[in-house]
């Protein structure tokens, strides 16, 4: 037999079933025989629908934060961004005096929990300051009810107090808005429930509070890190008995890929409209018989949503785009925080969310100087509910602390 080279490639005999011999031009040619020969065609299919698949995933999503505008986005499709919710309720025709009269709206008083860490001793954060100033000019409020166990204080939490005279909304508007914030003391609950179900973490306890306020005046609940980007009374939210809106479920590769905006990951609680009678609220709340506070989101967000599954004529179930888009995950979390493509006004959502537990460090430190400075999506929007010189008087403060320390 001959010596072997670099001409000699090996090639299967199919009939005798063994390795033979054969003479070819070049390696390279070799290479390709073995390649074709080694791998059955259905082998081959496979491999290439492999690497198909993960182009794709690939390709839609990385970067991940061109989620934020790619994930069901509008019918319009020049439009990355969704179409407004809906349009002002007209006014009731009055051709028909003999029908009965509708039921009166849902009061437009706002509710805030906050302050149920007695030991807390940290001033009230700026953030929290523009998201109350943002309700404040976009729903025009009867009163504000801030349930709390002890007062916030410090520069931002003054402000809030002295709110007496008429300030501009972002349309430059006039806005009465004197004696509208009152401090309500509330109670420390530490059990829930007929079943007595205990209760330790300060978020359950915010969630029990919430509802109870809403029994209690009715109106509309929103966490402390919300801000509210247009009215809700035009949009015809307070005709209704209770309204809530979907918390999208993320979509990356720690959650997976599946995105139906029917299967969220529930109602969020941070933001409720609801009349006090409301028994959609009243099942809610009867929900907590079964507490279980190791369970960290059960009745704030999967409860309410298998409850509007189950009695879906009790409670107007809005979309994931309305209160709480972008979500939490970190892809939305970069685009609101770092990037500055999304709008939020353009957007037509009526509020978004902070997701203050995933900014905590970010938010606690933002001041006026820092909105006004940075260009971001999030600046872009909260620079808007800041007030006429503002920023002048926060230095002017930040001076005067600085000279009464030396």
């Amino acid at each position: 037999m001959a010596p072997w080279s670099a001409s000699r490639c090996f090639e299967e005999d199919r009939e005798n079933g063994y390795i033979a011999l054969r003479r070819t031009s070049t390696p390279v040619e070799y290479g390709r025989s073995v390649i074709r020969q080694s791998l059955p065609p259905i082998i081959k299919l496979i491999f290439i629908a492999l690497v198909f698949t993960s182009g794709t995933i690939i390709g839609t999503h990385y970067p991940t934060w061109i989620n934020i505008y790619s994930r069901r986005p509008a019918l319009n499709p020049i439009s990355l961004l969704p179409p407004r919710l809906t349009s002002p309720v007209p006014a009731l025709d009055s051709s028909f005096p003999f029908l009965p009269p509708a039921r009166k709206e849902i009061p437009n008083i706002v509710h805030y929990v906050y302050g149920l860490d007695t030991a807390h001793e940290e001033d009230f954060p700026y953030y929290a300051y523009l998201g109350m100033r943002s309700a404040l000019l976009s729903l025009k409020p009867e009163r504000i009810l801030f349930h709390c166990l002890k007062e916030p204080r410090g520069y931002w939490w003054d402000q809030v107090k002295e709110w007496g005279l008429e300030e501009e909304d972002r349309q430059g508007e006039g806005v009465g808005i004197g004696g509208l914030v009152e401090v309500v003391m509330t109670r420390d609950p530490t059990w829930v429930g007929k079943n007595r179900r205990p209760v330790s973490s300060f978020a359950h306890k915010a969630d029990i509070l919430r509802l109870e306020a809403l029994r209690e005046y009715g109106g509309i609940y929103l966490d402390i890190d919300t801000f509210v980007l247009d009215s809700f009374a035009q949009n015809g939210l307070l005709t209704r008995d209770m309204v809530l809106a979907m918390e999208a479920e993320p979509t990356d590769w720690e959650y997976g890929f599946e995105d139906d905006e029917m299967r969220p990951k529930g109602l969020c609680n941070a933001i409720i409209v609801a009349r006090n009678d409301s028994q959609f609220l009243q099942k809610w709340l009867e929900s907590y018989d079964y507490f279980d506070q190791d369970v960290w989101a059960d009745h704030s967000v999967k409860v309410p949503w298998h409850l509007a599954q189950s009695f879906p004529t009790e409670v107007t179930v809005l979309s994931d785009r309305a209160f709480f888009w972008p979500t939490w995950s970190d892809d939305h979390i970069d685009a609101v925080y770092h990037g500055n493509e999304y709008d939020f006004f353009s957007s037509g959502q009526l509020a978004y969310h902070l997701w203050e537990s995933q900014m905590k460090d970010y938010l606690y430190d933002l001041d006026p100087l820092q909105v006004w400075k940075k260009d971001t999506s999030f600046t872009r929007m909260a620079s808007a509910f800041m007030a006429s010189g503002e920023k002048e008087r926060w230095q002017a403060h930040l001076k005067a602390l600085e000279t009464g320390s030396r």
